[in-house]
């Protein structure tokens, strides 16, 4: 009761501020402080507000930047599926609390862009260019995210799984998820989001695989999730921000803070998936 009204606010600043046609677009906007000026109103700075800092997704080479209604042009199909979730999330609380006027509102915000997504299928690629009229080549984990929409069709869902969770030129290996695929070439910086494993992909793209039973890959994610974690902790006791998607390594960089707190998700989505949190993987979340 306390956090939904700033929660639905936040839902509804979407698509008053970042509607780029038919789809969300991550974006930056100006604001009168010279320490955020300097990386905002520009590729950089919708970047930063995606959260993935440095992904290659968002390099300037790769996309541009609308300075009119200041996002990428780029139609992101990680941004996208989330907001879809969370719509569909915040109506199922709505419900709970009574609240029949904003639960209509939510489920029918969440109809449009849940059809609209489904024109980012692409065979082979990511994100859709809005200029170029094309996608983008580059692909992360953020593309199993549709998965939390339950968008995907089980021959879909299948291909994903096939062509890209077990491809070793891409995601598939001894540890995963890496930020981007094995075979981008930003993946060998090894630095940040340009190659490195973060736990919040692992445990969103979980989530997604929570929505199609049966799935042999999520049992390979949990396994693997948890590998990673117990290899850097039972060496030196650490949890790393991020790990090395070749070596499981987390102290082979400077910018991997070696006790942050969203990598123990690698363990909760093992957690959950062994049942010992019971109701943890509804559609709540």
């Amino acid at each position: 009761e306390k956090t939904f009204p700033q929660l639905l606010t936040w839902n509804r600043w979407w698509v008053s501020a970042r509607l780029n046609g038919e789809l969300l677009s991550w974006g930056s906007n100006r604001y009168d402080n010279k320490w955020e000026m300097d990386g905002i109103f520009c590729n950089n700075g919708g970047a930063l507000e995606s959260g993935m800092d440095n992904s290659p997704l968002y390099d300037e080479d790769e996309i541009r930047f609308d300075t009119q209604k200041s996002v990428h042009k780029l139609w992101d199909v990680g941004l996208n599926s989330l907001y879809i979730h969370d719509c569909e999330v915040l109506a199922e609380l709505a419900g709970i609390l009574g609240k029949t006027a904003e639960q209509q509102e939510l489920t029918q915000r969440a109809e449009k862009p849940k059809q609209n997504i489904k024109q980012l299928w692409d065979e082979k690629n990511g994100n859709y260019k809005t200029d170029e009229h094309c996608f983008s080549r580059r692909i992360s984990p953020c593309n199993f995210y549709p998965l939390l929409t339950g968008t995907p069709s089980p021959q879909q869902f299948e291909r994903m799984m096939n062509e890209h969770f077990f491809n070793p030129d891409e995601f598939y290996g001894e540890w995963i998820l890496p930020a981007i695929a094995r075979n981008d070439p930003a993946y060998h910086d090894n630095n940040y989001w340009r190659g490195r494993i973060w736990a919040p992909l692992n445990f969103l793209v979980y989530l997604g695989m929570l929505q199609y039973p049966g799935c042999e890959a999520r049992k390979y994610l949990v396994e693997r999730s948890l590998a990673l974690l117990l290899n850097e902790w039972r060496k030196h006791r650490h949890v790393h921000e991020n790990y090395n998607a070749d070596t499981g390594e987390g102290d082979d960089v400077q910018n991997s803070d070696p006790f942050y707190q969203w990598s123990g998700l690698l363990a909760l989505i093992g957690l959950v998936d062994w049942g010992y949190l019971p109701g943890f993987g509804n559609t709540l979340l």
